[in-house]
């Protein structure tokens, strides 16, 4: 069976620091036990690591870097989207998701999973993308119950 690879965004990487119990966290250890293949852009990783200086404390970050350490995540590069690439996200998605929507674009997965109820999930000019944009919880229940 080949293990579904997933796109992640910062916030799941914050969710998943700050709680143990959560959909988040579920999400990175069903990558740690080699079921799902997690992937990111290291644009995510630096949003997710000063936001949790920010919001928790620099206590946190060691929780956060142990997990990025356990996980090593693969690491999707962007450096090849063109301008013209840019500006179209620019015209659908707020100017912080571009990274996150390119890298989920260049690495094919099939699914982004965020906790971005604002400017992603239900982002209906991102209908057509080429994966499907969900929260952890709906990923765990729909795709591996």
């Amino acid at each position: 069976m080949v293990k579904p690879r997933v796109f992640l965004d910062a916030n799941i990487f914050v969710a998943a620091t700050k709680s143990p119990q959560g959909g988040s966290r579920l999400i990175l250890n069903l990558a740690k036990e080699k079921k799902i293949e997690i992937v990111t852009v290291r644009h995510a990783l630096g949003e997710a690591e000063r936001n949790i200086e920010l919001k928790f404390g620099r206590g946190y970050l060691l929780d956060y870097y142990r997990l990025l350490i356990e996980l090593s995540p693969t690491i999707q590069s962007i450096k090849h989207a063109t301008i013209k690439d840019i500006l179209a996200l620019g015209r659908v998605v707020p100017r912080k998701d571009i990274p996150i929507t390119l890298g989920a674009l260049h690495s094919k997965c099939a699914f982004l999973i965020t906790l971005d109820k604002k400017d992603l999930l239900g982002n209906k000019n991102l209908i057509g993308f080429p994966f499907k944009i969900i929260t952890p919880g709906e990923f765990i229940q729909k795709y591996l119950i």
